[in-house]
């Protein structure tokens, strides 16, 4: 069996973008494979900043032959009356390498057409393989290319050496910039750099001999074991966060590890400052006094750092003085900005703010804190937060955004909102208020915490509203992947509060207030109605995702989502739609009982009553005319739509509830439609039927569009 190798060597990319990329370059092979039936046995991808690889083990030498079948034109027009070929079958088959005798007469959709099968000769796998290789690069997709020299070709870096080998052949490739070979690169500084490849199926082992470790796996885990090392032999523990833990295995081709120092003075800095000064800046991994008793709320930093390097072990000492000096630096300004802040009271910043513009045409930082703060008490209303609640909240709001104007904030934007935290307990803010300020910013993204305290979740709600309102008044909705301000996110995130938190409040009423307050204030030439209705489907299509990912099918997530306009009558305009956490409670419980017969006839009764009373709205009776029922199955049915009838027509059933009412009309609602003529030729019969099945369709469409639920 045969090995193919291509890999692509760089300059050094970004680290971000190595993953996907080579994700891609597997789909893309892996697809060519598919397309001409190309068996193999493993394809294994490589990836190191400057190079892209993929390796196929197990190739045959060409395709198997294989017997195509193929239609030709219809039997009609293949032979004249004479019962000989005609031009149309006699080109058919010269066409396709036959004699006219293999020809055959075949039924198909219903007609008669000429086929004919041949044998495909298998080509041979290199020559297939050197017709795809130039799509593999060419079709990679990067966030950001580039272009250099006079090359027209844009890739995320320029191409350096491409390799192409067929076992020991090269499989020639050549692009504007470079011609493919046998030749790749070893480490940029622990090699001699370059290096005839042999074999395809040598090239790890080759490459690792070249202090390249090509493997991102092999790579990762090399990092971990020689961390795990340092702990047994210090005795602390590192964290090991996994995106730095992924960024930094994708910066290394031969990762040495090395443990470094700071001044322990610098230990006062919040440990949020000292981590973020580590992780995000200089990709160390912070290092903690190992605990005994397992309390993760007991992490205590110690001054030491943990670091990767590019290369080996020789001139450790200098590399780990030359990192330490690079960490002092940024600590020693972060020790200057946080006292320097400490000297300004809270108002200061605020004061600042007033002079920061948030979006153009739409104020500053300060008129969207005003509007975030009116907002969050608007919403903690909602929610009949205590009075004392509600001060907390609007004192949380008009704080939210105050360490923006800090220096330390400014020069480490991470620490938003947590040295907004750590600086209002320094000025003896409430605790509350404090944590307020850091948890408004929850959740950040899906798999972030939401806030824990009922008073933080009104300003966390209202934050997010109101960046959602500003940016669709400027008309900066996301259109396809485009999503420049994360609108999708936080869109998202007011989904995730809600119905995460379960919270008793009406969308509508939210983006109501939303707009009015951005109205009031910056007096918006738009058409508001337009605006609102845009935050609330943008908004459904996050709610949408949330069921989905809770495993919710399809069509009752719709039966739960549209909005049943049809089947509302005029009294019944004013009727309260259903919250957010009512659809969701609805589609988790009836999740369970959709496949039951029960569920199915009830859903078949009422779906009919609403198509029936949809079509005759014109005949259907104001008033039920009760003296009028003559048929044991209309009284039945009138005193099964007792408990709907007697009920707030405004109200929402529970599911449970819900449930149960289908139980006992069902049977009553069948056989109404098996043994009664809706359509009866008396007004009066007719308009009280047609009134009948109305009441429940209406009743039942305040909860679900039963229409848009499918049954197998």
């Amino acid at each position: 069996m045969n090995t193919y190798l291509l890999e692509i060597g760089l300059e050094e990319m970004p680290a971000q973008m190595i993953l996907p990329a080579v994700e891609q370059l597997k789909s893309l092979v892996q697809k060519t494979c598919e397309n001409h039936q190309l068996s193999f046995d493993e394809l294994r991808t490589f990836s190191t900043p400057r190079r892209l690889a993929v390796q196929i083990n197990g190739l045959p030498d060409k395709q198997e032959d294989r017997s195509v079948e193929l239609k030709g034109p219809p039997a009609a027009i293949a032979k004249d009356k004479d019962n000989n070929w005609t031009k149309a079958a006699l080109g058919f088959a010269k066409k396709n390498g036959v004699e006219p005798a293999d020809l055959q007469i075949r039924e198909y959709e219903g007609k008669d057409y000429l086929f004919v099968q041949r044998i495909e000769l298998g080509q041979p796998v290199p020559e297939l393989l050197q017709a795809q290789l130039e799509k593999w690069i060419s079709q990679l997709n990067f966030p950001k290319n580039m272009r250099w020299a006079s090359y027209r070709m844009r890739f995320i870096r320029p191409i350096r050496w491409i390799v192409s080998l067929w076992n020991k052949t090269v499989v020639p490739l050549k692009l504007e910039m470079v011609e493919a070979g046998n030749e790749t690169r070893g480490h940029r500084f622990l090699s001699s750099g370059k290096s005839l490849l042999k074999d395809a199926a040598d090239y790890q082992e080759q490459l690792e001999k070249m202090n390249v470790m090509p493997d991102y796996e092999k790579r990762r885990e090399s990092i971990v074991s020689q961390i795990k090392t340092l702990e047994q032999e210090f005795g602390f523990v590192v964290e090991l966060d996994e995106k730095l833990l992924t960024e930094v295995t994708n910066l290394v081709e031969w990762p040495t590890v090395l443990l470094g120092d700071f001044e322990e003075e610098f230990l006062e800095l919040p440990s949020e400052v000292l981590v973020t000064s580590m992780a995000v800046h200089q990709r160390y991994f912070p290092v903690f006094r190992k605990n005994e008793k397992q309390d993760s709320t007991a992490k205590i930093l110690l001054p030491h750092f943990v670091t990767v390097r590019n290369g080996n072990s020789n001139g450790l000492d200098t590399v780990r003085r030359g990192n330490a000096k690079v960490l002092r630096a940024r600590l020693s300004d972060a020790r200057f900005f946080y006292l320097d802040d400490q000297k300004k009271s809270l108002d200061e910043f605020r004061q600042k703010a007033e002079n920061v513009v948030f979006f153009q045409q739409r104020g500053t930082q300060g008129q969207r804190v005003q509007r975030i703060a009116d907002l969050s008490v608007f919403i903690a209303g909602q929610l009949e937060l205590s009075e004392i609640q509600q001060k907390q909240v609007r004192r949380i709001a008009e704080l939210s955004k105050f360490d923006l104007e800090t220096q330390l904030v400014q020069e480490f934007p991470e620490l938003q909102g947590l040295m907004g935290e750590n600086y209002a307990m320094l000025k003896n803010e409430d605790a509350v208020v404090c944590r307020g300020i850091r948890q408004h910013y929850y959740p950040r993204n899906a798999k972030d915490f939401l806030p824990e305290d009922a008073e933080s979740v009104p300003a966390a709600l209202a934050d997010k509203l109101d960046l959602l309102t500003t940016a669709f008044s400027l008309n900066m909705i996301p259109s396809g992947a485009a999503d420049p301000y994360a609108l999708r996110r936080t869109a998202q995130g007011i989904t995730q509060l809600v119905l995460g938190l379960r919270l008793p409040l009406d969308l509508r009423e939210l983006t109501s207030a939303a707009v009015r307050l951005l109205d009031d204030q910056q007096d918006l030439a738009l058409d508001l109605t337009k605006l609102q209705n845009d935050l609330l489907d943008f908004l459904l299509q996050r709610q949408r995702w949330f069921l989905q990912e809770r495993g919710i099918r399809y069509d009752l997530i719709d039966a739960v989502l549209k909005t049943p306009v049809a089947i509302q009558s005029k009294q019944e305009k004013t009727a309260r739609p259903a919250l957010a956490i009512e659809q969701l409670s609805f589609a988790e419980f009836l999740g369970e009982h959709l496949e039951t017969d029960m569920f199915k006839r009830s859903v078949e009764a009422i779906v009919r009553a609403a198509n029936i009373s949809n079509k005759y709205a014109d005949r259907i009776a104001e008033e039920l005319n009760e003296s009028a029922l003559d048929l044991s199955e209309e009284k039945n049915f009138l005193s099964a739509l007792q408990p709907i009838l007697n009920s707030d027509s405004q109200a929402l059933w529970s599911p449970d509830n819900y449930l149960q009412q289908l139980r006992k009309i069902e049977p009553v609602v069948t056989r109404f439609f098996e043994d009664v003529m809706v359509m009866d030729e008396d007004p009066v019969k007719c308009g009280n039927r047609l009134w009948l099945c109305q009441q429940l369709a209406q009743w039942s469409g305040r909860h679900l569009d039963l229409q848009s639920i499918v049954f197998a």
